[in-house]
């Protein structure tokens, strides 16, 4: 009997031992949809007071016309997060979005029709998707993404995980409710991956040269929330570029919960 126990007793070893624990294996795989979704965003500021008296209302209408369509992200002054101004100060200026106050688009198009561009993009064949999962421990966010290709692709692709947070209460310039205005979808930060200590506002890179019809990236991430914000309150918009120049970028498609 032990002469036959033996040699599975070292296969089993032998397979134990030539297991990789780095985080890229461990990464949980989610399901993810082949389905696009639009971005409908602001640039605004608590200190506009158009921000406040008629921005303010013509997003909330927008997020009632196009919900479940669309991630809303409101890229605003620092307000509660001092990364608020950074990250739009970063992304703006790729897609010539300017830095007017309160200006909207839609997939990171300035101007034109908001329904057009939402119809138009969410109907097309999907190129790529993600989806996420996140926890809170104190204040420390962990967040797993997985993206997915739905077609063989070639270029450089980037997936950016913006926190997204609903219900702050501050000042608005220009709106009724003043220092009681309920903000929505501020995006406060851009999560970092665990395995790096750089952070890119604009995003990771998921595909280097190209993707397979298939193919799938996952990832963990982690940034720190303020203790103010309720967990229920946070959502991520998770964003996917293809980089067509170091000062360049194409909107691919978003996804959001």
């Amino acid at each position: 009997m032990k002469n036959i126990l033996i040699p599975f007793l070292i296969a089993a070893l032998m397979i134990f031992s030539c297991k990789k624990s780095s985080k890229e294996e461990d990464t949980q795989s989610l399901v993810v949809a082949e389905q696009n979704m639009s971005v409908i965003a602001k640039r605004t500021a608590t200190w506009c007071g158009p921000c406040g008296s008629w921005g303010f209302p013509a997003f909330e209408n927008l997020e009632t016309i196009f919900e479940g369509e669309a991630v809303f992200m409101a890229w605003k002054d620092a307000f509660v997060s001092p990364k608020g101004s950074e990250l739009f100060d970063e992304v703006g200026p790729l897609f010539d979005l300017g830095n007017g106050v309160p200006t909207f688009f839609t997939n990171f198009i300035k101007g034109g029709s908001d329904t057009d561009l939402v119809e138009n993009h969410n109907n097309a064949p999907v190129v790529a998707n993600s989806n996420y999962n996140f926890s809170v421990s104190g204040n420390k966010v962990s967040l797993i993404t997985t993206t997915k290709f739905f077609q063989d692709v070639e270029g450089d692709y980037l997936m950016a995980p913006y926190m997204i947070v609903d219900g702050i209460i501050g000042n608005q310039a220009g709106n009724p409710a003043g220092a009681n205005t309920v903000h929505h979808k501020y995006v406060s930060d851009i999560a970092k991956p665990v395995t790096s200590s750089e952070v890119n506002n604009f995003g990771y890179t998921i595909a280097s040269g190209g993707a397979k019809l298939g193919q799938t990236i996952s990832m963990e991430f982690e940034l720190t929330k303020d203790p103010n914000w309720n967990n229920s309150d946070i959502s991520f918009g998770l964003i996917i570029f293809r980089q067509e120049s170091s000062d360049s970028l194409t909107f691919i498609n978003a996804f959001t919960k």
